[in-house]
Order: structure tokens, then C-alpha cells, then sequence
């Protein structure tokens, strides 16, 4: 039985980056292609967020991924993932980063044309890749396609295995004892700034082996509640400790690698502890009050992941003529996400229509 609380918390969140974005223009927090202000109210969106919310997409993914190989063989789960995110990825980079990054580059001064622009983008392609903008948003996708090529021989083991997990003993606390392997595991692999893929292997394996299981589903169905008011409180602790202390630095020049390393691991069991208790709470309320459907709610669901496509290069255009229009910011915010959000959805359904680029970028007919 399909799981419409999971599709619809897959495109609500998606859905999120449209704002997110957009802040992130008027905050402080980062790079990014823009910088037209520093908003507390931006800060704390961002930061509101960003702790948690991708993580909850590969948590989902996880769970979806056990669905998907109850009715697919390991090679044809595969090939699904090679044509919704390996090939959309490269053609992403090919096709829409440039648009994206071309934006932000007028806006820092550059003056040439995009088909410039393009051949340059791509001439230093190497030093591009290094500096994470070649993959720019598509890290997402291509987390998630390494995430689960390597989680499928692991699974496949397990599942051709005659040893089981004893579900039933899961529990609310054991699942939050997983904060521990969760902050050890974020400390490591950062292959993109400030994201691990071995914190993200781990939410998937962790919502395949034990979230996509019924009866954890209604315990976090059951105790949704608590788990989210400590996930609120936990996150507004961290947003007045944080938001407050935004561009400052701190000098950590005379403490040994040990203690840096014992601080750090520290700082990461906070950090997992708002992502962790973000995933498990807002799960078990998307569970109790999301699990429908309607023409509109399957449409977005089907359309998520080409929105994750294709929504910042609309973003960053809108945002580049907008910001040069008009001074009044909350007017830019309002105008940026209602404009890239419409152009999104547009540039969806043409794709859609033009048979090849329809597999290029993962779109069904």
C-alpha cells in the first residue's frame, strides 16, 4: 500500500526551497549567488531548516527504496535510479547550472554573453567541479544516487539473508540512541561543503532497515507529538545561539586536534540530535495528517523532483532583474517566489512534451 504521507512531505519540502532560496539572498549565512541584504528573519528561516529537511528527503528515500525493491529486481531498481538521477544530473550541470550561475555572474558584474559564458563555464570545468558550482543544487541527486548504490548491495545481502531485525523491539529511545552514529558519521566524507554523505548513507539505511516498517511508523505516529515539541524546542534553542552569533568567528588556534576533534563531536551530537528528532517528529505528523491524496497532491508528488531541477536557475533570474527593479525587499521575496515557482511548473510541463529532453531530466509523459 502506497504511502501518500511520504510523497506529500517529499514535495512539501521541496516546495520549502523556494523561500529557502530565495532568503538565502538576503541573509548572511554562507555564499551565495547573490547577497542583497542580511534579514534576522532570513537567518532564521534558513537556519530553521537547514539542520534537518534534506535529511528527511533521503530518510524518505530510504523507506521508498524498501516499496520500490518489494516489486523491482536489484537491476531494475538500477536502472530506475540511473534515469531519475544519475542522467538528470548530468544533464542538470550541462543544461542549468550554467543558467544559474550565469545569473549570479551578471549580478557580480560580468557583462558578456551566456553563449560566453557557456563555453567558459565549461573550458574550466575542473577547478569549476572542485569549487562545488559545476554541481551547484544537483548535489541532492547525486548524493542520492551514490547513497544508493551503495546501499543496494547491502540490502540485497540482507534481503537474500536468512538473519532478520527484530522491529518489534524497535523503539522510541533506541531510534534516538542512533544520534550517535548519525553525529560520528556527519564529522566525515564531506565531499560537498558542510555535507556528509556518510550522514546521509546513514538516514537512508536507516529509514530502509527500520522506518519503513509499519509498526515504527505508528509508534512515531503515536508519539508525534513529544517528538516534535522536543524537536521545536531543541531548534529554538539552536536558532537563539546561533542566529545572534551569524559571521562571527571563533579562534580555536590553541586547542590540540584532540580537542578540537572532542568539541566537534560535541557540536555534532547537537546538530544530529535538531535533525534526527526533526525527521522522527515531523514524520510521525505527516504520517497522522498527510496521509491523503488529491489530483493536486499526486500531480506535485510526481513533479518533485524535476521542480528540485529546474527551480534555481528561475530563482536567481528572477531575482536578477527584480532586485535591479524595484528597492522594496519584501516585494522582491514575494514577487522572486511566486514568478520562479509559476516559470518552474511551466518549464515542467514543456519539458514534458519534448520526448527527449523528457528522459534527460527524469520527466514521465
Amino acid at each position: 500500500m502506497r504511502k501518500y504521507y511520504l510523497d506529500n512531505l517529499r514535495w512539501l519540502i521541496i516546495l520549502l526551497l523556494f523561500p529557502y532560496h530565495v532568503l538565502l539572498i538576503y541573509s548572511n549565512i554562507g555564499s551565495y549567488y547573490f547577497h542583497a541584504g542580511n534579514s534576522v528573519i532570513a537567518n532564521t528561516f534558513i537556519l530553521s531548516l537547514a539542520p534537518w529537511f534534506m535529511q528527511l528527503l533521503f530518510t524518505i528515500a530510504g523507506i521508498a527504496t524498501y516499496y520500490s525493491l518489494k516489486k523491482r529486481s536489484a537491476s531494475e531498481y538500477l536502472k530506475e535510479r540511473i534515469s531519475k538521477l544519475l542522467i538528470p544530473t548530468v544533464a542538470g550541470m550541462i543544461l542549468v547550472i550554467p543558467v544559474s550561475v550565469y545569473f549570479g555572474s551578471l549580478y557580480s558584474g560580468y557583462t558578456g554573453s551566456f553563449l560566453d559564458f557557456w563555453l567558459d563555464f565549461f573550458t574550466h570545468w575542473l577547478p569549476n567541479l572542485k569549487s562545488g558550482i559545476l554541481i551547484g543544487h544537483l548535489w541532492f541527486l547525486l548524493y542520492l544516487f551514490i547513497v544508493s548504490l551503495i546501499a543496494l548491495p547491502i540490502i540485497m545481502k540482507y534481503k537474500n539473508g536468512k538473519w532478520e531485525i527484530p522491529l518489534e523491539k524497535v523503539t522510541i529511545p533506541k531510534l534516538l540512541s542512533l544520534i550517535i552514529p548519525l553525529a560520528f558519521g556527519s564529522l566525515f566524507l564531506n565531499l560537498y561543503p558542510e555535507k556528509s554523505i556518510l550522514q546521509f548513507f546513514l538516514v537512508f539505511i536507516f529509514g530502509y532497515f527500520l522506518l519503513s516498517d509499519e509498526g515504527v511508523q505508528q509508534k512515531l505516529e503515536d508519539k508525534r507529538w513529544p517528538l516534535f515539541i522536543s524537536f521545536l524546542a531543541i531548534n529554538i534553542f539552536y536558532l537563539l545561539i546561533s542566529v545572534p552569533n551569524i559571521g562571527s568567528t571563533v579562534n580555536n588556534s590553541s586547542q590540540s586536534t584532540f580537542q578540537s576533534f572532542i568539541g566537534a563531536f560535541i557540536m555534532k551530537i547537537f546538530e544530529n540530535s535538531i535533525m534526527w528528532l526533526g525527521v522522527l517528529g515531523v514524520m510521525g505528523m505527516g504520517k497522522h495528517y498527510l496521509e491523503f491524496k488529491t489530483s493536486k497532491t499526486l500531480y506535485l508528488s510526481a513533479v518533485s523532483f524535476p521542480i528540485y531541477i529546474f527551480h534555481l536557475p528561475w530563482i536567481n533570474m528572477f531575482a536578477y532583474y527584480i532586485i535591479n527593479w524595484t528597492p522594496n525587499q519584501p516585494l522582491q521575496i514575494i514577487l522572486i517566489i511566486c514568478l520562479s515557482f509559476i516559470s518552474t511548473i511551466a518549464t515542467i510541463e514543456l519539458v514534458r512534451r519534448i520526448k527527449g529532453f523528457r528522459f534527460l531530466f527524469g520527466i514521465k509523459g
